[in-house]
């Protein structure tokens, strides 16, 4: 058989992005480029301004601003971090060319990696490329210019800007984490339904001019980077309440390599042809979480496999507490459920941080878990922490 041409891999060649595999080499890559104290100084300021995330509001707008202050430093830097989702994206392009109209928009299209690439993917169309930053359109255009691309119109602003405009196609590349506070809603340890409802609420205003965006019959292209989790499932659901319906044989998970470690990206393409009955969403989001079968041992779930457990088969709170720092933060959870289905069996409910876990016992184990509970929850108290009760009513767990 043929192998198949890496066509993305061809594309990082010819914008000379070679994805470095450590960190310390993205350094090196910097002061070859700019010599080694202002390459260094350049990497170090970049990633100082990231740190300012919690005391400076306006970080974000001013990284974007200092990354693509000119192209060959946006590239190095998104090449060290998205070098990878940039090749297996374009690749997923080209497999999915169908979804791809004559006139297409990439909202967010930071310094046009991905906006060129669709310029000369499909040359026969025209590429809208957007984005708030104008050090980011000035290097997009640049970049446009190297490759001898003219079938895209850049433009400096907000999408906001483009209501009334209709796009046969609309690409939204990692555009979530900055439209909606996603840390405050994943860290709620409340049941995965809710959780997911409380961020499609969050996103709704950006999502709603996203969708207004997409003509009748036209596409929506989302790639997100986040598991199969929450995010993923509030964000399918709003775009379905939107008009946009997921269309399943267009989906992949992308594991994409970001030096020492390992990114995942959900891409999702959904059609303008109205809604689909929501309980339909929620079947989509459990298959694509079943294909994580390491995620299942024995008895025992781990990560969002063990939210979608506990959502499906958890039926009355047996007992469990939340627990929180003195400011508030919820810190991890606990809880013990019967099983929906088979009454014999016992779901005991642990989450701290990223870490879920849901283990199975029979019946006869209640006593002393709802005692070890008890126990726990007395020795964090004594700690200093602050554990509330938890109630469970109409889906949604709350503190008594």
């Amino acid at each position: 058989m043929k192998e198949k041409k890496d066509i993305g891999l061809s594309y990082l060649r010819q914008l000379e992005i070679d994805p470095p595999k450590e960190s310390k080499l993205l350094y090196f890559r910097f002061s070859a480029k700019y010599g080694e104290t202002r390459g260094r100084s350049m990497l170090t300021d970049l990633y100082r301004k990231i740190r300012e995330s919690e005391e400076n509001p306006n970080y974000l707008t001013e990284f974007y601003e200092m990354k693509n202050e000119s192209l060959d430093k946006a590239l190095l830097f998104n090449g060290g971090y998205q070098g990878d989702n940039y090749r297996q994206i374009c690749n997923w392009i080209v497999d999915n060319h169908d979804v791809f109209g004559k006139e297409i928009l990439d909202a967010g299209c930071e310094c046009g990696v991905i906006s060129c690439f669709l310029g000369m993917a499909f040359p026969e169309s025209h590429i809208t490329a957007v984005d708030r930053s104008p050090n980011a359109i000035k290097a997009a255009k640049e970049l446009a210019g190297r490759l001898d691309v003219h079938n895209i119109t850049f433009i400096n602003a907000d999408i906001k800007k483009l209501h009334g405009q209709k796009f046969d196609t609309v690409f939204a590349m990692r555009l979530l984490q900055e439209n909606c506070d996603i840390n405050h809603i994943m860290s709620s340890y409340n049941m995965l339904k809710a959780e997911a409802e409380n961020f499609a609420e969050n996103i709704h205003d950006f999502a709603e001019t996203l969708a207004a965006l997409v003509a009748e019959d036209g596409y929506l292209v989302s790639a997100e980077r986040c598991d199969v989790d929450p995010v993923f499932l509030g964000w399918m659901q709003k775009l379905n309440e939107l008009g946009l319906a997921v269309v399943p044989e267009c989906y992949r998970e992308m594991v994409c390599e970001e030096m020492e470690n390992q990114g995942r990206i959900q891409v999702i393409t959904a059609k303008k042809t109205g809604p689909e009955v929501m309980d339909e969403v929620y079947r989509f989001w459990c298959a694509c979480q079943v294909s994580h079968t390491d995620l299942v041992q024995d008895s025992q779930y781990t990560g969002w496999y063990a939210d979608m457990e506990l959502q499906n088969f958890g039926k009355e709170l047996l007992g469990g507490f939340i627990l929180h720092d003195t400011f508030g933060n919820a810190l991890l959870t606990y809880s013990l459920w019967t099983h929906r289905e088979l009454p014999d069996l016992l779901l005991l409910y642990q989450a701290m941080s990223d870490e879920h876990i849901l283990s199975v016992f029979g019946n006869s184990s209640k006593e002393d878990i709802l005692r070890q509970l008890e126990d726990m929850k007395k020795e964090y108290v004594a700690q200093g922490t602050i554990a509330k009760s938890l109630a469970f009513e109409n889906g949604v767990l709350f503190c008594q």
